[in-house]
């Protein structure tokens, strides 16, 4: 029955690709699971060692590229839903159109884990980090995190949690688990930000609700956190930027870094093969992902949510040759149709320098507005709701040894793609 619908699932992506209508990452799966419901347990025994989950907010993609690598390098053979389709139907996808593997590393959506845990039974399960995101989709944190603490919960023994100890809300989600739990963390007093971020999602005790003290902040609310009326406190970690080092720029690579060693670590990965992953390590489209267009380098940063945004504003104030920034606002269902984060988001940081700032999107006037708000200088941006001729404004503003940096929505990081190499991803 499965090699019927491995051939169903091979015809539909096909004719999905011929047709233009996408990657064929997903409707081979949801006609799958319309017919058989039950058939991701059933492909789950075409993993002969085990599967990997990953669920976070942000950092999924680049750690599961980075785990990949690892385990590749090992000599283990990998099937990964790499389009970035986390939900059931890319991973049921992914599966029917995969051949026998060792491992299955599967980024999952935040919604999705706790559906998708009913049938698969994974080796390790990597907790990133929660943040508000899409709250059309998902509401608050807050209730995300009690699904993942009910499915969690029910896990056997035999499955390893991997969790970031830097992150109270996970800690929350981890407590009392029956499973063996391994933490992650920076370690790293020398990232510590000077003041907390106005944007934080969880400077309350998900115990007690008393205001967290905090030792230090990474970003929005990770960091060494204590909680000063009850027990909860931030736990001892096992692996820290001490030990493993990513190669990228961001903090919150290091997260990606540290998360990807741990699993690989648990799974018996050669140390060499680990620390050869992480110095060359490239990442996925989109996500600090450099290109050279015109003659120009070029930077393409993912930026999906008010602490993703942050981040990838703060990387951008802090490279060299960095030169103009386009940024890109779209609201179409990868992204969330609720726009209003971006008053989360401190475009103030781009006061710290003087460059071009260049607005385009399918909401391109309403980040405009924002960023009108933020700079000192409004004579500073320029507005195009043209994509094509918004690109053309930035790239004519990139000067010899200048990068222009990106920071787009989802859908939109993937029209800008398409633009600059003529390839669609999805």
């Amino acid at each position: 029955m499965h090699i019927i619908y491995s051939l169903i699932g091979i015809l539909v992506s096909y004719t999905s690709r011929l047709c233009a209508l996408g990657a064929g990452a997903t409707w081979p799966g949801e006609i799958a699971l319309r017919l058989n419901p039950g058939i991701l347990e059933q492909l789950s025994h075409r993993l002969k060692k085990g599967a990997i989950v990953i669920a976070g907010t942000n950092g999924k993609t680049t750690t599961a590229l980075l785990l990949k690598k690892m385990i590749e390098s090992h000599g283990d053979s990998v099937v990964h839903n790499m389009t970035g389709a986390n939900l059931l139907n890319g991973i049921v996808s992914t599966l029917l159109l995969s051949s026998k593997k060792d491992w299955g590393i599967f980024e999952v959506d935040e919604n999705v884990l706790p559906i998708l845990l009913k049938y698969i039974h994974p080796t390790a399960i990597i907790l990133l980090n929660l943040f508000r995101d899409q709250l059309d989709r998902y509401g608050e944190v807050d209730a995300i995190a009690e699904h993942w603490k009910k499915v969690l919960l029910a896990l056997d023994s035999q499955s390893v949690v991997i969790a970031n100890a830097d992150d109270p809300l996970i800690c929350a989600v981890c407590e009392n688990l029956k499973t063996k739990k391994i933490f992650f963390g920076l370690e790293n007093p020398s990232l510590f930000r000077k003041t907390m971020q106005h944007a934080t999602d969880t400077i309350y005790c998900p115990k007690c609700g008393t205001r967290l003290t905090y030792g230090g902040v990474y970003y929005s609310h990770l960091g060494k956190w204590s909680c000063g009326s009850c027990s909860f406190t931030h736990p001892d970690v096992t692996l820290s930027m001490i030990d493993y080092q990513s190669s990228l720029e961001g903090v919150y690579n290091h997260y990606n870094a540290i998360a990807a060693s741990a699993v690989s670590k648990l799974i018996g990965i050669n140390e060499a093969h680990i620390r050869e992953s992480l110095a060359d390590f490239v990442p996925a489209f989109g996500r600090m992902e450099h290109m050279t267009v015109w003659g120009k380098d070029v930077c393409i940063v993912l930026s999906k949510n008010h602490t993703g945004f942050n981040e990838s504003l703060e990387t951008y104030i802090n490279s060299k040759n960095k030169g103009p920034v386009l940024l890109l606002l779209n609201d179409r269902i990868p992204d969330g149709t609720d726009v209003s984060w971006i008053w989360d988001v401190d475009f103030e940081l781009l006061n710290r320098n003087q460059n071009e700032i260049i607005v385009s999107g399918d909401r391109t006037y309403d980040m405009a507005i924002r960023i009108k708000y933020a700079i000192d200088d409004i004579l500073r941006m320029t507005v195009s709701d043209k994509l094509e001729s918004a690109l053309s404004i930035a790239l004519s503003n990139v000067q010899i040894d200048e990068t222009l940096w990106i920071l787009a929505t989802y859908s939109a990081m993937l029209d800008v793609r398409k633009i600059l190499t003529g390839k669609k991803i999805l």
